[in-house]
């Protein structure tokens, strides 16, 4: 798929996430979380701007997934180091999760066209497609986009609570403090 289609593909895979996180008050983490998600999702893409790689090699494979996890964590590992060891843990398998999370739905956003991929290449040339329709059809790229936004939307308004309750970093300072107000 084009990016749109991809962008589509990660909306609607992550409005449930967005949803569940909405729903129990973590606006500010559901909205961030489905930002790195979209700034993500292309990332397997960039193998078309690297000579030495395969287009949908190595890049559209789970072990790649796995990968952009770990370098999420990298990213953050600095701003990890100075918490208490249980919240680092949480960064750092949501760091994990957001990044797995976006290649993965880069690829089942590409498995819908003729190409396909192949998830655990090179263990397995196993090719998976649905063959529905061709990366280049701009209908069913921006018709994806336009689900994707829909359900998101769908998800945002169901699961936005009245009130939001504070962001997870600023309930576990509040309880680590003893204190009940604390400006976001």
């Amino acid at each position: 798929m084009f990016p749109p289609g991809h962008y589509g593909m990660a909306l609607l895979l992550y409005a449930v996430v967005g949803y569940v996180l909405l729903s129990r008050g973590y606006v500010r983490d559901a909205l961030s979380g489905g930002g790195i998600v979209l700034s993500y999702t292309l990332f397997p893409d960039l193998d078309g701007q690297l000579e030495f790689l395969v287009h949908r090699g190595v890049s559209h494979t789970l072990w790649f997934a796995l990968a952009v996890g770990a370098f999420c964590v990298l990213v953050v590992a600095s701003s990890l180091l100075r918490r208490p060891r249980r919240q680092a843990i949480r960064g750092a398998l949501w760091a994990f999760f957001l990044g797995a999370f976006a290649v993965v739905a880069h690829l089942l956003a590409d498995v819908i066209n003729p190409w396909g991929v192949m998830p655990i290449y090179p263990v397995s040339d196993a090719l998976y497609t649905l063959d529905l329709v061709r990366a280049t059809n701009d209908t069913a790229n921006y018709a994806m986009l336009a689900v994707g936004v829909g359900v998101a939307t769908a998800a945002w308004v169901a699961g936005r609570p009245p009130r939001p309750h504070p962001s997870i970093p600023v309930r576990l300072y509040r309880r680590l403090r003893g204190r009940e107000t604390v400006v976001e």
